[in-house]
């Protein structure tokens, strides 16, 4: 950390603690034990796939806590995710940059680095709560570490840059290290386990509405029942981790010739140049739904799907979450640090079967590197798309798909 930003951490808290209100809670004042928290806020800025990795912990917070006000501060691009979230009392938004910097820090803990402008808003959001609901006894925050019962926004360490070294402030007063070289669920659910939140499942969920269901069968009427439906997500949130169109075209032709399955394309508009670049390739796509759905429609357009192939990116982590499985094209070297926060040991899909492929090594210059940190596709290039192909087909072997070799 540069010496200025350490030096002017403190004075910062201390005026943000007398500029702020401290949500309703006296000074002092304090729960001795989850049980007693009526009022809880949860602050989550990360992306679309850690959003959908958040559902275990939101069930599990309610279930300890059936008769708790929770609110909860998200991301606004994430605020689809939430919306029909039946575990939360409020969802309040703020809009938040995803640093791409933070996103490649050589730490095992590395993630989303909070400014302070997003600090205040969110200060000010959950200020505006308590003058309405009352006190807020617990504040979870977006790297979800030092975690604090009655204290102000501003006291805890909730907007530091993270590492592998933090710890998380206990209830009682004692310190309890939480370790990050878990899977994000495991690691989100241990800490809230650190709180005196009962965790009896690790599930993924993803909640729809009913607009979501019809939007959904609609898009997919004019596919076939009899033939596998294979989704290609073909974007992702940096170019280091964009597997080339060439090669997802290559992967349609090569599905359709082998299993003659009906592929279909999605991802928000930002993806929409990939998708069309794809289509230029191969003119057996069946469907382009690519920036033509909500949120919740591609949850459940994913749930009707029998393979999703793609990305590591919040699609893959959809999919998961409604039960299907996938082929995840990752940028991560194998022989990377194995718990940077783009490796798969942190953020593969959760709770199907799955196949990550990986470049065997780094290339070049992110040789020595944890992870691949070049500015366009680079070490992921080193995935074949007969790899890929060859995963979906043992994939849908595995599910009856494929009957007689085919």
């Amino acid at each position: 950390m540069p010496w200025g930003s350490f030096l002017a951490r403190r004075p910062i808290r201390l005026l943000a603690r007398l500029a702020m209100p401290r949500f309703g809670r006296r000074v002092g004042t304090r729960c001795r034990s989850i049980k007693e928290a009526g009022h809880v806020a949860v602050v989550h800025w990360d992306s679309l796939g850690d959003a959908v990795l958040l559902s275990p912990v939101l069930r599990e917070l309610r279930r300890t806590l059936p008769h708790a006000r929770v609110v909860l501060v998200c991301n606004a691009n994430n605020q689809e995710v939430f919306v029909n979230c039946p575990y939360i009392d409020s969802l309040q938004t703020q809009t938040v940059q995803v640093s791409s910097i933070g996103l490649l820090r050589d730490l095992p803990g590395g993630g989303v680095s909070g400014s302070r402008r997003h600090a205040l808003d969110a200060a000010k959001i959950l200020a505006g709560e308590a003058r309405r609901h009352g006190p807020i006894d617990l504040v979870i925050g977006p790297d979800w570490l030092d975690p604090v019962y009655g204290a102000s926004f501003f006291d805890s360490a909730l907007f530091r840059a993270g590492g592998g070294g933090r710890i998380l402030r206990h209830r009682d007063g004692a310190n309890a290290d939480i370790d990050v070289r878990q899977h994000h669920v495991l690691r989100n659910l241990n800490i809230a386990r650190a709180l005196g939140v009962e965790i009896e499942d690790d599930r993924l969920e993803f909640w729809t509405a009913s607009n979501d269901v019809a939007e959904a069968t609609e898009l997919l009427a004019g596919l076939r029942p009899d033939q596998p439906i294979v989704a290609l997500g073909v974007g992702a949130g940096a170019l280091r981790r964009q597997w080339p169109a060439d090669r997802f075209a290559s992967v349609v032709e090569g599905l359709v010739e082998r299993l003659a399955a009906q592929v279909v394309l999605v991802g928000a508009e930002d993806a929409r140049r990939a998708a069309e670049e794809v289509q230029d390739r191969s003119n057996e796509v069946a469907l382009n739904l690519v920036g033509k759905t909500s949120i919740g429609a591609l949850g459940e357009l994913l749930r009707r799907v029998d393979l999703v192939v793609g990305n590591d990116s919040g699609p893959i982590h959809i999919a998961a979450a409604v039960g299907t499985r996938g082929v995840v094209v990752s940028h991560h070297p194998v022989d990377g640090e194995p718990w940077v926060v783009c490796s798969p040991s942190r953020y593969r899909p959760w709770g199907v079967p799955s196949v990550v492929l990986q470049p065997p090594t780094g290339l070049e210059s992110c040789g020595n590197r944890p992870t691949c940190v070049a500015d366009d596709p680079h070490c992921i290039l080193s995935v074949s798309d007969v790899e890929v192909v060859e995963a979906a087909m043992m994939l849908l072997a595995t599910d009856g798909l494929i009957i007689n070799g085919s």
